[in-house]
């Protein structure tokens, strides 16, 4: 019978432990897929899942912030098993956060029936992100030019960067007509892209924007007028028809005294009263008028700019050699850009080097023929990395005269230091004497303003042993830390295998090395197992020689250089995706890299697939060539690209394991070039159809400082502000009403000062310099997390799925309503446009509303009759529609339009 008992219960507890488990781990999932709802207008909430059955009533859900209020849901409830659907109820409203900001909406709990009565969520789910719907300025006031104006401002509310999406009339392409920013919730900035016009027709007449999308869908805006007139375009005037032309080869130093700009349209200032010569902004925040130079010259073609004793084209020598970079030009209408705006590209009119000096050293002794090496130092010095495709290389004049690549091989390390290294069996001078250096070429040519240096005193050689023992120098003969293939090859007169050395850092025979065979005339020595030449980098020096009779000093004691002692160099592992084909650089880091020149063996990449486009000592940069592959995938998924060995001054560096065996070192996964896609599946664009493309600078966006070089210099080459900071309004006091060019310092020209550069390039189209797609791709769709809106489901369809008629479908607007002007579909609701106010902000206004500020005027609609009577008819609009839109219950805020209150109005 106990044992009937003890049965029995556990049957029972089974039963419970099943039901437990069945109320732990039911069949119900919800996706954590967050969709954007705008608060007052988006009319349904997809949950997605599955388990959910197909019974409404029996689904139970809890939302925080709560959807119902007193018992009472705000929404209808419609079920499928895979899909929940939440339908916003009329008069209501999703909840948001009393700062206006976005809030989250999570599923706190969610009861489905037919699954047990307890709660099947392990936790919360968000399922939306809720946001305000943006509202929009009107911008009659607004007057821009086809295409001398080169950006201008839409003001509003609620605006959210990255997710603005414009519809404009005439139509226009953003990326490729104009380059968006959001500035600000209240500003976005529009800039004109190269060759565009801001009316697609090249008539002049309104800009109007008929649809806004801030993440959660389009919105119409007054499609009775078909949109917002956000600007009045005209034509441009005279003087929007300057032009200049670049100049990337014309080469000049710090203090050049002149510089000629070619280009057209200069002479239209003759026709401005007043105007004086042609205005240039510059990059660099350069000034003309006689700060920094003047224009001693000038015809319809060509300008003549003479420098200001005292001034320089650019400062800052350790960002040169760079462009001087023209942004804009005015000759009687107003600045006019030159080159990509969007990027602050402009126009490079000619490339600016530091000026050189080489600091004195007469105190440093070099014997004749046994001193190896020389440093000289100074400021100026150009390395090819740094010279952006132009200028030649450094050169150096030196009295007694010796020529480079027959006396001397050079390497300039940077900008203040360079190796001079004496050829084996040539000497530094005939006599002794002082060594000087007399002239320089830095790359932009002869320098005529060089002011000579002694860099050496040159002195005799040690005189001969009377035992005849001498040791050749050997500079040339270099070694790795560690074995490879070359051994320590010593040459000299007398020599024997029982020649006992003394080496600089010492080296012990037995201990580190031994001698493999011995002549007269030269040694052989080999490093044993787990031993180094040198612990660090660096030069090995013999200082004497023994041979039975005594240890003989070379060159007084100093020692000569027998080899040069290279680190190991090593490469860094690296997982990182290339595709097989789009990703047209990779850069290969690590250590012990020779800049002078450095060569890698892949595999599989054939070494004629690609080329070396840059060694540093820690990167080396290759760059595939035209119509060449990293890899032959077949059906594989990806392959790993390795590194085998590695050559550098020292010879070839095989990578191997502890035991000997070859350990090659994996710097890439080499992935399809379909892996690169979009958000929306898209395979991604990869080449260089941008005019910008192949200009050693990434123009699409993707990339900040392209490479290590560009971070340590702060940025890329535009963002060097070399006279100290962007100017201000005081300063443009004290200068005087002649340099207030039309336009606030403070907002130094509009985005060129505080605002961020935009893209001259379209994602993709710059590939060569931006390395490749992949740093490009949109969020995974169906990753877990994904804030993509829910229209971006590829499986989403807005089917019908309530038991009342919606708003969005079929909503009486009022009696005088008659239906939708604007003929394309698929827009989620309309909003209406908002009158500006007269007191604007002077950061965000035009050149036009700036003038009319100094001139303390103001835009007012009673001077603009024909706008009042829009303004009057959008009123209209708005009593007949707007309201309809916007009302809700008693949970509507106070400022609702519908409700007696009314909007704060957006700044102009």
């Amino acid at each position: 019978m106990a044992r009937g008992l003890l049965a029995a219960a556990l049957v029972a507890c089974a039963a419970v432990a099943q039901e437990v488990q069945m109320e732990i781990a039911p069949d119900v999932e919800v996706e954590q897929r967050p969709q954007f709802l705008y608060a007052n207008i988006s009319p349904k909430l997809r949950i997605k899942g599955k388990g959910f059955g197909k019974d409404a009533s029996g689904v139970h859900p809890v939302f925080v912030p709560p959807l119902e209020k007193n018992g009472k849901r705000f929404y209808n409830l419609t079920v499928t098993d895979t899909v929940i659907s939440i339908g916003l109820k009329k008069g209501m409203r999703w909840p948001t956060s009393t700062t206006g900001e976005s809030s989250t909406l999570f599923l706190q709990s969610l009861v489905v029936d037919q699954h047990g009565s307890s709660n099947q969520l392990k936790n919360a789910v968000p399922v939306a992100t809720i946001i305000e719907p943006p509202s929009v300025v009107r911008g009659e006031d607004k007057l821009i030019y086809m295409t001398g104006t080169n950006r201008f401002l839409i003001n509003g509310t609620h605006f959210r960067e990255g997710n603005m999406a414009l519809t404009f009339d005439p139509p226009l392409v953003r990326d490729v007509d104009y380059a968006l920013a959001v500035r600000s919730p209240t500003a976005m900035q529009l800039v004109l892209k190269t060759d565009r016009k801001w009316r697609s027709d090249g008539e002049p007449g309104p800009l109007r924007l008929r649809r806004i999308d801030s993440g959660a869908g389009a919105l119409r805006i007054d499609p009775r007028f078909g949109g917002v007139t956000v600007a009045e375009v005209q034509v441009d005037l005279g003087g929007h028809g300057v032009t200049a032309s670049a100049n990337p080869t014309k080469l000049m130093y710090q203090n050049a005294p002149s510089l000629e700009i070619k280009g057209s349209g200069f002479a239209h200032v003759e026709q401005v009263d007043n105007f004086g010569p042609p205005r240039l902004r510059w990059a660099n925040g350069l000034l003309g008028r006689g700060v920094n130079y003047t224009v001693s010259s000038y015809d319809d073609n060509k300008l003549e700019l003479v420098l200001k004793p005292g001034s320089v084209w650019r400062r800052n020598g350790a960002n040169l050699p760079a462009p001087l970079t023209l942004l804009a030009a005015d000759v009687g209408s107003g600045l006019v850009a030159i080159g990509a705006t969007e990027a602050r590209k402009g126009i490079r009119v000619a490339t600016i080097f530091e000026c050189p000096k080489v600091n004195p050293q007469p105190l440093t002794s070099l014997f004749r023929t046994h001193s190896a090496q020389l440093w000289i130092t100074g400021v100026g010095f150009t390395r090819s990395d740094t010279r952006n495709g132009v200028g030649g290389e450094v050169k150096i004049d030196f009295e007694p005269a010796l020529k480079v690549g027959v006396d001397y091989m050079l390497t300039v390390f940077n900008r203040t230091h360079m190796l001079v290294r004496l050829r084996e069996g040539r000497a530094w001078a005939a006599q002794p004497g002082p060594l000087y250096v007399v002239g320089m070429d830095s790359g932009a040519g002869q320098y005529e303003g060089f002011k000579p240096a002694a860099v050496a005193h040159v002195v005799p050689d040690a005189d001969s042993h009377p035992s005849g023992v001498e040791i050749q120098r050997t500079n040339s003969q270099v070694l790795y830390q560690t074995p490879a293939i070359r051994h320590l090859e010593i040459h000299g007169t007398s020599l024997s295998v029982d020649a006992q050395l003394t080496f600089s850092p010492p080296l012990t025979k037995g201990v580190d090395y031994k001698v493999l065979r011995a002549t007269s005339d030269v040694m052989v020595l080999g490093l044993l197992a787990g031993k180094m030449w040198r612990q660090t980098a660096g030069q090995l020096m013999l200082m004497s020689v023994d041979t039975g009779s005594g240890p003989v000093e070379m060159a007084h004691g100093t020692g000569i250089v027998v080899a040069d002692v290279s680190a190991n160099p090593t490469v860094a592992t690296s997982t990182a995706r290339i595709t097989t084909s789009t990703t047209r650089r990779l850069s290969i880091y690590g250590t012990g890299f020779a800049i002078d020149g450095t060569e890698l063996t892949l595999e599989p990449t054939s070494r004629a697939a690609y080329d070396v486009e840059a060694v540093y000592e820690n990167e080396v940069v290759l760059r595939l060539r035209e119509g060449k592959s990293w890899a032959a995938l077949g059906s594989a998924e990806s392959m790993p690209l390795v590194v085998t060995k590695i050559d550098t001054a020292a010879g070839e560096y095989i990578f191997q394991d502890s035991n000997g065996k070859p350990a090659p070192v994996t710097v890439a996964l080499v992935v399809p070039d379909s892996a690169a896609t979009t958000a929306s599946g898209d395979v991604m664009r990869c080449d260089d159809t941008c005019m910008w493309a192949n200009d050693g600078v990434c123009d699409d966006g993707s990339q900040g400082a392209r490479t290590k070089k560009d971070q340590d210099k702060g940025g890329a080459w535009w963002e060097d502000d070399d006279l100290g900071g962007w100017y201000s309004d005081e300063l443009a006091e004290d200068l005087g009403d002649e340099y207030d060019y039309g336009y606030d310092y403070d907002d130094a020209y509009g985005y060129y000062g505080d605002d961020a550069a935009m893209p001259a390039c379209v994602r993709g189209t710059d590939c060569t310099d931006c390395g490749g797609p992949l740093e490009l791709m949109g969020g995974d769709d169906d990753a877990a997390g994904s804030t993509e809106p829910l229209g971006d489901w590829d499986d989403d369809e807005w089917f019908d799925d309530d038991s009342e008629e919606w708003w969005d479908d079929d909503y009486d607007f009022g009696k005088d309503w008659d239906g939708f002007e604007d003929d394309e579909s698929g827009a989620l609701g309309i909003i209406s446009s908002t009158q500006p106010t007269t007191n604007v902000n002077k950061r965000h206004m035009t050149p036009e509303q700036r003038a009319a500020a100094r001139r303390g005027a103001g835009f007012s609609f009673a001077d603009h009759p024909a706008l009042s009577a829009v303004a009057a008819l959008v009123g209209a609009l708005a009593a007949a529609y707007g309201c309809a839109t916007m009302r809700r219950s008693d949970e509507a805020p106070k400022e609702n339009p519908c409700c007696g209150g009314k909007y704060k109005e957006a700044q102009a």
